[in-house]
């Protein structure tokens, strides 16, 4: 386990941390730790994880050697020295480094026995396997591992909250007319409904929803989250959409330095089909969104049946659609991070390689990619 000395930046993670990037199990104990809930179903056994943070963290050339295969992105546990002090630092290793189940056990701590500590171990790699943390893809992981901790863990950061407010707002700005018949405000009442959708989907204020929707008890709970996952994926769109053309024209013009002919071959073979298939999983992101959004039309003129049949069978699509965007975002935030002043930049043979079979490879294994690409395929 390493010190962490960046003291300000789990200050920031905390700040501002995305929803993808950052899961903040401390920030969720001090807001719901009381709660019977939270007590009932924790994430995690060990009470010291249960309080940390985790990071889904770009390699660095000097932590390359923490693994025996460095991959491009891993998943970093930070646990801080206070809970309510962030500013004091932690400690931190990545989920798979080397001795990762030596430092899990002894530095970590706080399992009870040693199906507590090999359940955790099994949840951790699964966290690992994620391209982000997006929470409507870990809930519907979890499921799939029969585990399911309490709701609160699966709350839109604050932070993304924050930056979805007015998108929300706007989106169901007609069905607020719509439910509200009369209703005062226009919109600030949008934004008022836009909050408690998104924070609190119980609230009485919400009620004249609830009976458009005509969906009650676990239904209208399992509507409502699937209607929030298309509302952060119809968002999240909107933020990295603008970005993949001169993502696209980066990667396609990084040169490659003392290569060799057959090397040149190989990496422009595997730079094409990586290429092709983040195309391919963009379509479909695409292509889903505008699904939802017919739904959605069909609700605000009057036809909830469409709306409320679609978001009952949602859950199916949080998988490949959070696993899609979360690829992309990450493709997007590693560029930047590798080459964050011009964006297209020379990359050795060796490092283009493995940096384009790795990306080729999981966006292969995305189930957008795996299956048919949609007739309107959106070419970045």
């Amino acid at each position: 386990m390493s010190t962490s000395k960046g003291h300000r930046d789990l200050n920031l993670l905390r700040a501002s941390g995305s929803t993808a990037r950052v899961l903040n199990l401390s920030f969720i104990q001090e807001k719901f730790g009381a709660t019977e809930e939270y007590a009932a179903r924790p994430f995690f056994r060990s009470r010291r994880l249960n309080r940390a943070i985790f990071v889904k963290h770009a390699v660095r050339r000097s932590e390359l050697d923490l693994f025996v295969r460095p991959p491009i992105t891993a998943t970093k546990i930070i646990l801080p020295y206070s809970t309510t002090d962030l500013g004091l630092g932690g400690v931190s290793l990545f989920v798979g480094q080397q001795g990762f189940r030596a430092n899990l056990k002894d530095g970590v701590g706080g399992f009870d026995d040693v199906a507590d500590f090999e359940a955790d171990v099994e949840l951790l790699e699964m966290l690992d396997a994620l391209p982000s943390f997006d929470p409507f893809v870990m809930r519907e992981r979890l499921r799939q591992g029969d585990l399911e901790p309490a709701p609160c863990y699966f709350d839109i950061s604050e932070a993304d909250l924050g930056r979805m407010r007015d998108f929300v707002a706007r989106e169901i700005s007609q069905l607020v007319k719509m439910a509200f018949r009369g209703g005062a405000g226009g919109r600030d009442l949008s934004v008022r409904m836009a909050d408690k959708l998104m924070t609190d989907a119980s609230a009485k204020a919400l009620e004249p929803l609830r009976q458009t929707l005509n969906l009650s008890g676990p239904d209208y709970a399992e509507g409502v989250f699937a209607w929030k996952a298309f509302l952060y994926y119809s968002w999240s769109l909107t933020e990295f959409a603008p970005e993949i053309t001169a993502l696209h024209a980066a990667i396609s013009k990084a040169s490659i330095l003392k290569a060799s002919t057959k090397e040149l071959h190989e990496i422009g073979r595997l730079r094409l089909s990586m290429l092709a298939q983040m195309n391919k999983a963009a379509a479909r992101i695409e292509s889903e969104i505008a699904g939802y959004k017919g739904a959605f039309t069909s609700l605000t003129e009057g036809g909830a049946s469409r709306f409320r049949d679609f978001l009952l069978k949602a859950p199916d699509l949080f998988i490949p659609m959070g696993e899609a965007i979360g690829l992309i975002k990450h493709v997007r935030s590693y560029w930047g991070y590798r080459f964050p002043k011009t964006g297209a930049a020379p990359l050795s043979a060796d490092e283009a390689i493995e940096l384009f079979d790795d990306l080729d490879r999981s966006f292969s294994a995305l189930a957008f990619c795996a299956d048919a690409a949609p007739d309107n395929v959106l070419m970045l």
